[in-house]
């Protein structure tokens, strides 16, 4: 089984690329472009608090409720807000919304996580549908 800090990884590239870069199809200048920006500068204590603050708010009961955390230490913080529930492709699924602040840094995107398999989510990517 894979350990939460290695599955974040991934999870972090995609949040970043998708929060920041344009769709210009052109994979490697978009790897250089991700050294600038916010996700880039979180250290592994700053991805193991936003990764808790987005576990909590795909099981919160309630949608709409912000859920926050910072890391005085580096100036990261951020909010996960969780949107609403949804059925997509047979699956169950979750928007959430990640605001990611490092010093005067912000990116912020809408994200889909679908239970695959039932109890275990996963990002299936960025979604600004509304569902």
């Amino acid at each position: 089984m894979r350990s939460r800090s290695t599955a974040i990884k991934p999870l972090i590239a995609l949040i970043a690329l998708a929060a920041w870069l344009p769709d210009t199809g052109h994979a490697a200048g978009e790897v250089a472009v991700l050294k600038d920006t916010v996700i880039a500068k979180f250290d592994d204590q700053d991805q193991k608090l936003l990764w808790a603050r987005i576990d909590a708010a795909l099981k919160a009961p309630q949608d709409g409720e912000p859920l926050d955390w910072k890391n005085d230490r580096t100036g990261a913080s951020g909010t996960v807000t969780p949107l609403n529930r949804l059925t997509w492709e047979g699956l169950d699924c979750r928007r959430l919304k990640v605001v990611n602040r490092y010093r005067t840094m912000t990116g912020e995107g809408i994200y889909r996580f679908c239970e695959k398999p039932k109890g275990q989510w996963k990002l299936v990517g960025p979604d600004g549908s509304g569902g």
